[in-house]
């Protein structure tokens, strides 16, 4: 029996689910804007001072490294909208 003759005679769907099942099945919230300028700046903030304490050679070093850190974040939180 096809699914559209179920539904003429009007038996349930077979993905319908209690409302607690469909919920938890739901992807994970979006973080707010405000929250992702937070994380990046705090990604490269720390980045910078973990290269510094590493040995970076000097203050240019370590913030290349911590903008392409911060890139590669970046890119996460693009794929994850």
């Amino acid at each position: 029996m096809s699914r559209r003759s179920r539904r003429e005679r009007g038996a349930p769907a077979e993905d319908t689910q209690p409302a607690e099942a469909r919920r938890r099945r739901r992807p994970p919230d979006k973080i707010p804007f405000a929250a992702q300028v937070a994380l990046l700046v705090a990604v490269f903030a720390v980045t910078v001072g973990i290269a510094e304490l590493a040995g970076a050679i000097n203050l240019g070093t370590s913030f290349g490294i911590a903008q392409i850190v911060f890139a590669i974040v970046l890119v996460v939180l693009l794929l994850r909208a």
